[in-house]
């Protein structure tokens, strides 16, 4: 599975969680420029309701700021992790994890040849194992003619082939 990693830094730390980022094998990545405050900051505030003040306020006391994102294999994300967290000790930073259900890319007018391999369905479900029976999240992978399915507690996983047939006439 993908996972959409993202790194919240202070625009004096870029360049350091770019590094660090690059350091543990990411090959790709875009950032996003914003302002920002923490709970502490906004604490104590009391503004209008209005739009206009509340931006107002966010452009004078807030920091800036970067997101860092990039999409890779859930099996990197903790030694990507532990990179930047090393890079940026004693700095402030917020490491989002999201997982990726489905990527849909469009090439545009170039029309996709129905020859080519169909994406694989990509589902989870929050379950007992079949192995440690506990309450865990299964990640379940099917492709044309094959399931996986595989526990995020334990690590069991077992593996389907899938056998079709089609009726003339239907």
């Amino acid at each position: 599975m993908k996972v959409h990693l993202r790194v919240f830094v202070e625009i004096e730390n870029l360049g350091k969680a770019m590094n660090a980022l690059t350091d543990a094998g990411i090959t790709g990545f875009y950032i996003l420029e914003y302002k920002g405050m923490s709970p502490q900051d906004w604490k104590g505030f009391s503004i209008k309701e209005d739009p206009k003040s509340t931006i107002g306020l966010i452009r004078d006391y807030a920091q800036d700021a970067v997101l860092v994102c990039s999409v890779v294999d859930e099996d990197r994300v903790d030694n990507i992790v532990e990179s930047v967290q090393e890079s940026l000790e004693g700095e402030k930073y917020t490491i989002l994890e999201v997982p990726i259900r489905r990527i849909i890319v469009s090439y545009g007018d170039n029309k996709k040849k129905t020859d080519e391999k169909a994406e694989p369905w990509l589902l989870e479900k929050e379950v007992p194992c079949f192995y440690c029976d506990e309450k865990a999240v299964q990640r379940i992978r099917i492709d044309k003619n094959k399931a996986k399915i595989w526990c995020t507690n334990c690590g069991a996983s077992r593996y389907y082939t899938l056998k079709t047939t089609e009726n003339p006439g239907e």
